[in-house]
């Protein structure tokens, strides 16, 4: 193992049970409506995270210098939020201020010329290296009145260069957690632990509509433009062209580096085996000069009985290391990531790590089953 990853492991593991940590929370609203923007970015220095459906956040850091560094906050169609964490109140509220983007009544673009600057730019926007990341990841399921679970992880990622042969990340469970609100026996054809698959990048995957092989079957039309802070955003819609083709969605790309910030697509389900629909949706941030992975959305109607399944990925730190580990034990991607997973519903539970706060429904359903018992 090289020194470089003994390093940044000892890291990851003084950073997650140090009692000295920095924690900055709050929620993010609209200035102009005072509704709360749910899955909004939160950085400090190089540590991030969203806000929850609820427009709430929370991220720590360890050894932080208060009086340099600052919280920085992004959405799409909203100016970029900065202050100085000496500035901030011990539960801070930021209010984002919506943009006004008039690209798209200026100018019009080809949705396939834009597509070419977008992928021959792919290996100068994105991160090549292999790469050790730190996730918050949660899944649920309900239908239309109740809801079946609840389970999260924080989740410890290796993912290896796209260069590299040996093409699926490695995940495994640092801390786990879940309760379960009613039977779930029956539905147990609807599978749990999409965090390996959610860790995959869409950019570098080998069958993604993305990947230089299948891109060819797709159009790609320009829709307009946005803004994410004082980045002019083009946004382009695609769609199959031919029967190989078996992805819909919208991309959106930053027009002055041509790379992918937000990625929205539905697979189309021919068979209906497990799935009724599904729609994935992939967010990206620059930091030190490339664009990295920060979180992935999943969801999910099932075929059979209609049950909503939701899954959530977040990066909350990534570093280039040299090599993969060989020592470490790894999940199976179908192992499930919950088998040992806690019943501690508390926030005191995720001390050490960056973790994504429960919303206020989900915060209800845990006290009303408590209230039960």
């Amino acid at each position: 193992m090289k020194p470089f990853f003994t390093a940044f492991a000892l890291f990851i593991l003084t950073s997650a049970y140090s009692n000295d940590l920095y924690t900055v929370k709050g929620i993010i609203k609209d200035q102009e409506t005072n509704e709360a923007i749910p899955f909004a970015h939160v950085l400090v220095g190089d540590v991030i995270n969203v806000s929850n459906i609820d427009g709430e956040f929370i991220i720590s850091l360890t050894k932080i210098d208060e009086a340099d560094a600052k919280l920085k906050v992004s959405y799409m169609g909203y100016e970029n939020y900065s202050a100085p964490l000496s500035d901030l109140e011990p539960y801070h509220t930021v209010f984002l201020k919506p943009s006004v983007t008039q690209l798209g009544d200026v100018e019009v673009f080809s949705g396939p010329n834009l597509m070419q600057e977008v992928f021959e730019r792919f290996h100068v926007n994105y991160e090549m290296e292999r790469q050790h990341m730190i996730g918050y990841y949660q899944e649920s399921m309900s239908d239309w009145e109740k809801t079946y679970y609840v389970a999260e992880g924080i989740m410890d990622i290796y993912t290896p260069s796209n260069l590299d042969k040996f093409s699926y990340p490695l995940v495994k469970p640092l801390r786990t957690r879940k309760k379960v609100f009613e039977n779930i026996a029956a539905i147990d054809q609807v599978l749990g632990g999409n965090a390996s698959d959610m860790a995959h990048s869409s950019i570098w995957r080998k069958r993604s509509f993305l990947s230089e092989k299948n891109r060819k079957n797709y159009e790609y039309f320009y829709a307009g433009a946005t803004s994410i802070g004082d980045r002019d955003v083009l946004i382009v819609e695609f769609e199959p062209n031919n029967n190989k083709g078996n992805t819909t969605g919208k991309l959106y790309i930053d027009e002055e580096t041509y790379a992918l910030l937000k990625i929205k697509y539905d697979p189309i389900i021919n068979d209906f085996a497990l799935w009724e629909s599904v729609s994935w949706t992939e967010e990206y941030e620059q930091q030190d000069g490339v664009f990295k992975l920060v979180s992935v959305l999943f969801e999910g109607t099932s075929t059979n009985h209609k049950y909503d399944y939701h899954a959530l990925l977040v990066i909350n730190e990534a570093k280039v290391i040299e090599e993969l580990p060989s020592d470490a034990s790894m999940m199976n991607v179908l192992d499930s990531f919950f088998e040992m997973a806690q019943e501690d519903f508390s926030d005191s539970f995720w001390t050490g790590f960056n973790f994504m706060k429960l919303d206020n429904q989900v915060a209800r359903l845990f006290d009303s089953d408590s209230s039960q018992h």
